[in-house]
């Protein structure tokens, strides 16, 4: 099923009363739905050319066995029972320029002969007050009512021709804040989802503001999280930082050249393999400058495997077993070993990089530690002069090598890491 959105959030009004939330109300919306793997577009502040021209190009590409959603935050108004969105640069000064600079809000439906075939979704946060700063009684509160042709469901913020209630010093608009709360409860309908934000909503405005629908969907449910879903995000932030330590970051890994030394930064599963090919090209070395490369390179290694292991440590894996086993009834078995899979090697590698850790007492690269934390390195510029700690350091490294392969080797941590964190 192909899945797509067009969110549009306004705050800069040209000639019409600021509003606050809208961008942020559309920015969050959006990241939810790319969450969820929609295909995204946002507009923020567009004119009404961007809006009819956005329109255009995303009705020609909605597709039969879709979902679709066109979200809209920022000023509404109605005239004669027809809605109207206001683009940023709509320069209204009497009632009958508003078709002309306005957006109808029935241009949001997509076209007859689609629209029964996929799942559409109209979203308007736009049931603010006259949005003219004069004032203009012509105009009626809030939206109109609209009819939903089938497959559609049309959400207003409010009632009809009603006002939606403002609050400041909140990031989002009360609406779209219970909307996006619902929106992350997994395993509900579409139906239920706003079902439950018109009660938040009235709760949280006594009874104030009520949030409509005009619904004809039919077929099967959608959900926006599933279970399994809403498990894998808990476990991607919980894992996450471990992560990054062998992913994301990079580690400034030196090579050796005859005249100086160049700096490549990689990631820590490129620089364990150049690793492995320098000290075996240079484990006879006599140099004590390449020397001192080598086992630079093997600490700034070592350290990423502690700082992995650190975060490691965080993570409460007991919690999220028992998590697992109480949303494993609705989780097919592959999922669940894919679960245990990823923790347990995160647990196995964590154990060996603690343990296989032979060199915090070298005399050429000092680590520097406060209560009892590793947090870098004490480098004395006076050590190519002791050259004897140097070469007695690499001599060391010579013999340790067999325990630091399990530390280097660790291509099945970084698949497994890989295969959860990129599906």
């Amino acid at each position: 099923m192909k899945k797509s959105a067009l969110v549009i959030g306004i705050n800069q009004y040209q000639t019409l009363e600021h509003l606050e939330k809208c961008e942020n109300d559309a920015t969050d919306i959006s990241n939810f739905l790319i969450k969820c793997n929609f295909e995204v577009k946002l507009l923020l502040n567009p004119n009404q050319r961007e809006i009819i021209s956005a329109l255009a190009q995303y009705k020609k590409e909605v597709t039969e066995d879709s979902i679709s959603i066109i979200y809209f935050s920022g000023h509404g108004i109605q005239i004669e029972n027809s809605n109207f969105i206001v683009p940023a640069d709509a320069n209204i000064t009497i009632t009958e320029e508003i078709p002309y600079f306005c957006v109808n809000a029935s241009d949001l439906l997509l076209d007859i002969n689609i629209q029964s075939k996929i799942m559409h979704l109209i979203i308007l946060d736009a049931c603010r007050n006259n949005p003219f700063k004069s004032g203009n009684k012509s105009l009626s509160a809030g939206l109109a009512r609209m009819i939903a042709p089938m497959g559609t469901l049309i959400a207003f913020s409010t009632s009809p021709n009603m006002t939606s209630v403002e609050r400041k010093n909140e990031h989002n608009g009360i609406y779209t804040k219970h909307l996006l709360n619902n929106l992350k409860v997994p395993n509900i309908s579409i139906e239920r989802m706003f079902k439950n934000t018109r009660t938040d909503v009235l709760n949280d405005t006594s009874g104030k503001q009520i949030p409509w629908e005009e619904s004809s969907l039919h077929g099967e449910d959608y959900i926006f999280v599933k279970e399994s879903t809403a498990l894998k995000m808990y476990l991607k932030k919980e894992l996450i930082f471990a992560q990054n330590e062998l992913m994301q970051n990079e580690i400034e890994f030196n090579i050796i050249t005859e005249n100086n030394l160049d700096t490549l930064k990689l990631p820590f599963s490129k620089a364990t393999k150049l690793f492995l090919t320098q000290f075996e090209e240079y484990k006879e070395t006599i140099s004590p400058r390449d020397a001192f490369t080598v086992l630079f390179n093997l600490q700034k290694l070592i350290y990423a495997t502690y700082l992995f292991s650190s975060h490691t440590r965080l993570i409460n894996f007991r919690e999220i077993d028992r998590e697992i086993i109480h949303q494993s009834p609705n989780l097919p078995k592959d999922e669940i070993m894919e679960y245990q899979k990823i923790l347990l090697t995160m647990e196995h590698y964590s154990s060996i990089f603690g343990h296989n850790d032979k060199f915090g007492n070298l005399k050429s690269i000092k680590r520097t530690i406060k209560k009892n934390t590793w947090i870098g390195f004490k480098l004395d510029n006076e050590i190519l002069k002791n050259q004897h700690f140097i070469m007695d350091d690499f001599t060391f490294l010579k013999e340790n090598i067999e325990p630091m392969n399990e530390i280097i080797n660790c291509d099945l941590l970084i698949e497994v890491l890989e295969e959860f964190f990129n599906k």
